[in-house]
C-alpha cells in the first residue's frame, strides 16, 4: 500500500491527499539531502527539520500543518511494518494562535430558545427538529444534510450518526422534548427510504434549499435572542457544556470528534485563556 492509499483508505479528500502527498515530498526530500532514511529517522533528526524551517522563514502554523503530515506518515510506516514507532507524535509547535470557542450561549438561554421557537405556529416542524437536533446532540449543518429517516431510531430514543471523512459515527440519546414532534413529523410526511429533510430532487439543489431553509431559521432565532450567531456557536456551546458534565473521552465521542484535541479546545481552562487573550489585546475592557 503506498502512502496516497493510505491516506484514501482513511476517507480523506482527494484535495487533502494530495497536499499531503506534496508536503511529505518536501520533507522526504530534506531527508535525502541530510543523508537520513524515513525508516530510521528520530525525534532529534525532526527537531533539526524544525530549525531548517525556522531558518527558510517558514511560518509556525505551515511547519505546525507539516508535523501532522509527518505523523500520518510515520503512523503510515508503522501500518506497513517500516517502523516501529512515531518519532512526530510528541512533537507540537507552541505558540500558536488558538481557534478558541466564543460568545457562547448557557444551556439554559439554548433550552429556553428551543422552548420559545417550539410554540411558534407560522414555524415548519422541519426547522424545530433541526433546531433541536443542534442543541440537544450538537449536529453540525452536514450531518443535518446526510440524516435519512433510518436514523431515527423512535423505539430505543436514540439518533445514529453517520461517520465522516471529519466525524466519527455516534449513537446518542433524544431527549423527550423532541419525541412529540418527531413522531408527527414522520407520520405525516410518510418519507420514501432516506429522506429526512431533503427533497427527492438533484443533490445539490436538495443541499441549497436546506442551507437557505437553515439561513431562514436562523434569522428567526436572532429576532427571539439577539445573542444568536449561527449553526457553529451552537454547536461550540454544546459541546462546552457537555464538557461541564461528562469526561473530555465521553464528550469526545459526542462530538464525533476523531481527535481528542479537537475535543480540548472547548475546555474550560481554555475558554479561561481566551478570557485572558482578550484582556491582553483589548486593555479598555
Amino acid at each position: 500500500m503506498t502512502f496516497t492509499e493510505y491516506l484514501k483508505s482513511k476517507r480523506l479528500s482527494s484535495a487533502t491527499v494530495h497536499t499531503y502527498h506534496k508536503s511529505i515530498q518536501k520533507f522526504l526530500i530534506w531527508l535525502s539531502d541530510e543523508g537520513l532514511q524515513a525508516e530510521s529517522f528520530t525525534y532529534t533528526d525532526l527537531l533539526e527539520f524544525m530549525r531548517h524551517c525556522h531558518q527558510k522563514g517558514i511560518t509556525k502554523r505551515t511547519v505546525h500543518n507539516t508535523l501532522g503530515i509527518v505523523r500520518h506518515y510515520c503512523n503510515y510506516l508503522v501500518s506497513q511494518g517500516k517502523r516501529n514507532d512515531n518519532p512526530a507524535s510528541g512533537i507540537f509547535i507552541k505558540g500558536l494562535i488558538r481557534k478558541l470557542p466564543t460568545n457562547l450561549l448557557s444551556m439554559e438561554e439554548m433550552e429556553e430558545l428551543f422552548k420559545q421557537y417550539s410554540i411558534q405556529l407560522h414555524i415548519d416542524s422541519s426547522k424545530k427538529i433541526m433546531f433541536g437536533l443542534m442543541v440537544y446532540q450538537g449536529l453540525t449543518v452536514g450531518e443535518i444534510m446526510r440524516l435519512q429517516s433510518h436514523h431515527i431510531k423512535m423505539k430505543d430514543g436514540k439518533i445514529f450518526i453517520p461517520a465522516t471523512k471529519r466525524t466519527g459515527e455516534r449513537l446518542l440519546d433524544l431527549k423527550a422534548v423532541q419525541i412529540p414532534e418527531l413522531q408527527n413529523y414522520l407520520k405525516a410526511n410518510k418519507f420514501r427510504e432516506g429522506a429526512l429533510f431533503t427533497q427527492p430532487i438533484k443533490k445539490e439543489v436538495s443541499e441549497r434549499n436546506i442551507n437557505n431553509r437553515i439561513q431562514y431559521m436562523f434569522n428567526q432565532l436572532k429576532k427571539l435572542n439577539p445573542k444568536v450567531i449561527n449553526a457553529k456557536q451552537i454547536r461550540s456551546s454544546v459541546i462546552t457544556e457537555w464538557l461541564r458534565k461528562n469526561n473530555l473521552r465521553q464528550v469526545q465521542y459526542m462530538a464525533g470528534h476523531k481527535y481528542v484535541s479537537s475535543t480540548e479546545r472547548y475546555q474550560l481552562n481554555n475558554l479561561d485563556d481566551l478570557q485572558n487573550e482578550l484582556r491582553t489585546h483589548h486593555p479598555r475592557r
